[in-house]
């Protein structure tokens, strides 16, 4: 019986890092793409959707046929039921990831800021940084490691925040600059709502090994 219950475990963490890398890919390739211009690759990430959504129902289906076989109790308990809310989380950072890249193709033709370009590309850099060391904490059950996610996640809070900034203070000094500015302010909010849905996979990862809910923010971080 206790088998069983481990290779059924074995094979969800497998299909959430699966879910994780697609999600991690197509949010670094969303912003190479608004970085490039590169609209194939940002119809690439819209494409690869359609896998992490197929992962997800994967993913539900094995939670629920291991908890109706094993009956698990106590941590494998909660265990399943931090993988199967961490699966939904996983599925929102790939669509996030998406909305990136339908962005970076709206954007195109409008006249660019580099430097407000740079500042999205580090922003996406710690929002990763956010959803991989959630997932790995979730595989390894590492609450350390979880709770240290807060901390990246507050450099993409501020990073949002000086993008907002940056824009709101200089849409008028140029021509046409608003919707472009516009469509910037929504993209930052999209990857930093990634990160977001990071955050919230780390505290599945303290409730596992807890049994309390928690709410990671910077302080929190130690």
């Amino acid at each position: 019986m206790r088998e069983e219950l481990d290779r059924a475990l074995d094979e969800l963490r497998s299909m959430l890092a699966d879910m994780s890398e697609r999600a991690d890919d197509m949010l670094g390739k969303a912003v190479t793409a608004l970085a490039e211009g590169d609209r194939i690759r940002a119809e690439e990430v819209i494409y690869a959707d359609r896998a992490v959504d197929q992962r997800h129902v994967e993913v539900q289906h094995a939670v629920l046929t291991t908890v109706a076989l094993q009956a698990p109790v106590g941590r494998d308990l909660r265990l399943l039921t931090g993988f199967l809310h961490s699966g939904l989380h996983l599925e929102r950072m790939a669509d996030y990831a998406v909305s990136v890249a339908r962005g970076a193709i709206r954007v195109l033709d409008h006249p660019r800021d580099e430097p407000v370009i740079q500042l999205i590309v580090e922003m996406g850099g710690h929002a990763q940084e956010v959803g991989r060391t959630a997932i790995r904490s979730l595989l390894s059950l590492d609450e350390a490691a979880a709770r240290s996610v807060a901390v990246a996640d507050d450099r993409v809070d501020r990073l949002e925040m000086r993008i907002f900034e940056t824009l709101v203070d200089g849409a008028g000094a140029k021509a046409g600059r608003l919707p472009w500015a516009a469509e910037m302010i929504g993209l930052g909010r999209r990857i930093e709502r990634y990160a977001d849905h990071g955050v919230d996979i780390a505290e599945q990862v303290v409730f596992v090994a807890t049994g309390i809910n928690v709410e990671l923010s910077g302080r929190d971080a130690v």
